[in-house]
């Protein structure tokens, strides 16, 4: 670990690539709960908001068109068979079993905590492009908040406040380990033994994961078959909340191919995946 301080902030979106449009979008709102900010079948995009303000994105490829003129630039895609998390308040894990049990969806729970600590349950299922989706219980009364606080359980769906983390693979498992601490900043926690696991705090410096912690993580493994048989993402876009100023000294020096615009900086990482970073006030335009 080293104590310098990171200028990435928190998780601020995600993209995935879907092959149905519209029945992604209906998974996302009536059986999660997101609400639809925006929806192009057209264009093959749907924009799903978060209580606590974050993102999701979902984007179906159509031959000869981008869902995206900006990110394009760059060869952004949604990302493939991504794995990630969502954060519901701790206490209402049957909540959620029931709901998903409801809706005809199998689930599998999986015990994270380590040996030193109190069960730690997640929840896993799939969506119906086959991302893997996790949910995990967090404290909303934590002092450990991430810059973005946990939103409010919607009355329909599952009680989701929030993202919680990314997973992302890469064929170059050492390089990336230098790289995004190098080249972008994230604050490096930990690693497995037995894996090519890492594991980076979203916020300004390492903090153990677990205790149902709001804070916010992204996931980095080599091509993998991960917990409750889900891999990494390829290809994926991702935005996070940063010092996009500190980030792109970085990445100036790195040389990786970027532009930086009005919006903020973008990011294409070597391994396909396209990071976008912008200032906390773009969640208050």
């Amino acid at each position: 670990m080293t104590s310098e301080v990171s200028p990435i902030l928190d998780l601020f979106s995600l993209t995935l690539e879907v092959n149905h449009l519209q029945k992604a979008c209906d998974f996302y709102q009536q059986v999660v709960g997101l609400k639809v900010q925006a929806l192009d079948e057209k264009q093959g995009t749907c924009t799903l908001e978060f209580s606590s303000g974050q993102q999701l994105h979902l984007w179906m490829p159509i031959t000869r068109q981008v869902p995206s003129e900006r990110l394009s630039q760059l060869g952004a895609r949604g990302g493939s068979h991504v794995h990630w998390a969502m954060q519901i308040p701790k206490g209402t894990l049957q909540q959620a079993r029931e709901h998903l049990g409801q809706h005809g969806i199998p689930w599998q729970e999986i015990d994270l905590a380590s040996g030193d600590q109190p069960a730690d349950l997640g929840l896993y299922f799939w969506d119906p492009a086959f991302h893997g989706l996790e949910l995990r219980e967090v404290d909303v009364q934590d002092e450990r908040f991430p810059v973005v606080p946990p939103g409010q359980a919607a009355e329909t769906g599952l009680p989701v406040v929030g993202l919680r983390e990314v997973a992302l693979a890469f064929q170059d498992y050492a390089a990336m380990k230098q790289r995004l601490p190098e080249a972008y900043g994230f604050a490096f926690l930990k690693e497995m033994e037995d894996r090519n696991f890492a594991q980076f705090t979203l916020g300004p410096w390492p903090e153990r994961d677990g205790l149902f912690t709001p804070r916010r993580w992204l996931y980095a493994w080599d091509p993998q078959v991960g917990l409750a048989d889900m891999l990494g993402g390829e290809h994926a876009t991702v935005t996070f909340l940063a010092d996009v100023d500190a980030v792109e000294k970085r990445v100036r020096q790195s040389g990786l191919s970027h532009f930086r615009d009005e919006q903020g900086l973008v990011v294409c990482d070597p391994e396909g995946h396209v990071f976008e970073f912008v200032p906390f006030e773009f969640m208050q335009d």
